[in-house]
């Protein structure tokens, strides 16, 4: 017979988990949702330069870059590219907390604000459901000869000395869709981890 200890370790196990499934269901909704809506402006935006067709209508992208909120460490890049403005950026209110930059089939995404990568849903959602899976597609289609090795999507995640997430690159996009689904899953993600850490 089980000790009410072990029904409450079970009990407290259930309810993460369902935590973490319901992260997961309201993250697949918010990327379907914002797929949808796009799909009618794919075909015509496809005709225009990446700048302008993973601009949002959530975030109007500033003129020029405000140097002062991106990380230290990240300012030699910036400055080695003086004419290097976000595509989109990414706010919650009036802060904001991520700034997106996509170059030909590269984005990096400047996390503004201090997130661990511990938190709920980044790597159970944005990096096993988005990332590795794209990831894993790509592989599958290099070994069957519909893709080169070095055009496979590739991903870096860059920590500062706290330990917080400081930069996400993505190599190798090469689909505007996924730019688009990439956008779209890492607002939710940054969303749902600003709840998660009691907002800012």
């Amino acid at each position: 017979m089980e000790s009410e200890e072990e029904r409450l370790k079970l009990l407290e196990w259930m309810k993460k988990r369902l935590e973490e499934l319901e992260n997961e269901i309201l993250a697949i909704k918010a990327a379907i949702s914002f797929i949808e809506s796009a799909s009618g402006q794919i075909n015509n935006e496809q005709k225009n330069p990446p700048e302008k067709t993973i601009q949002t209508t959530e975030a109007e992208p500033p003129k020029k870059i405000d140097q002062k909120p991106v990380p230290q460490q990240m300012n030699n890049q910036v400055n080695a590219q003086p004419s290097e403005v976000p595509t989109t950026q990414i706010t919650i209110g009036e802060k904001k907390v991520a700034a997106i930059f996509q170059h030909d089939n590269e984005m990096k995404v400047d996390v503004l604000v201090p997130l661990s990568q511990d938190t709920p849903p980044f790597k159970s959602f944005f990096v096993e459901k988005v990332l590795k899976d794209y990831e894993k597609k790509d592989k599958i289609r290099e070994q069957e000869g519909q893709m080169q090795p070095n055009q496979i999507l590739t991903y870096e995640i860059i920590n500062d000395e706290n330990n917080n997430i400081k930069q996400i690159k993505i190599k190798n996009i090469n689909d505007q869709r996924r730019i688009r689904e990439i956008i779209s899953t890492i607002r939710w993600t940054i969303a749902r981890m600003i709840e998660k850490e009691g907002g800012y």
